[in-house]
């Protein structure tokens, strides 16, 4: 799936990715159009988020990323946190998976 980003660190148009991981949760990544890797969106926890969700990273590198996926349609924020070390991982519902 393509979307644009506008976020700290991508600004441009990306490939999702979608995948998952062990526990069954969705696993989100972004590429370039030209296939190189620019951010893992997701992240796997102790935690194992409701069915149909998954947890986001929007720390660090992935600033704005969780954001521009619900801006684009594929995730819708909760408003839900989980700690994960010194950060929070957001939890979301996966509007879109293809």
């Amino acid at each position: 799936m393509q979307i644009p980003v506008n976020a700290k660190n991508v600004n441009e148009n990306i490939i999702l990715n979608f995948a998952f991981y062990d526990n069954g949760s969705t696993a989100i990544s972004g590429v370039s159009l030209d296939g190189e890797p620019l951010f893992k969106a997701t992240v796997a926890i102790d935690e194992t988020p409701p069915p149909g969700h998954c947890f986001l990273k929007g720390w660090s590198e992935n600033e704005g990323i969780p954001e521009a996926l619900e801006r684009a349609g594929v995730v819708e924020l909760t408003g839900r946190t989980v700690k994960t070390g010194f950060c929070e991982a957001l939890e979301a519902k996966v509007l879109k998976a293809d």
